[in-house]
């Protein structure tokens, strides 16, 4: 299995436990910051990989 493969469904995964928590929890503010932070760069990674992973697709398709 390819590493980035791997890193992109462990960052979602994360993710969703970074939102579960947020959602569910009742934390302090500045965790829940902390958390919102997180989640925000997994946001930005992810949707990297995802353009990646559409030009990949776009290229293969010419």
């Amino acid at each position: 299995m390819d590493s980035k493969q791997i890193n992109f469904e462990e960052s979602l995964k994360r993710l969703d436990e970074v939102v579960n928590r947020i959602e569910n929890e009742t934390l302090p503010l500045e965790e829940t910051l902390a958390l919102y932070e997180e989640a925000k760069k997994l946001i930005k990674l992810l949707e990297g990989a995802l353009k990646d992973a559409e030009k990949k697709v776009e290229e293969l398709q010419k």
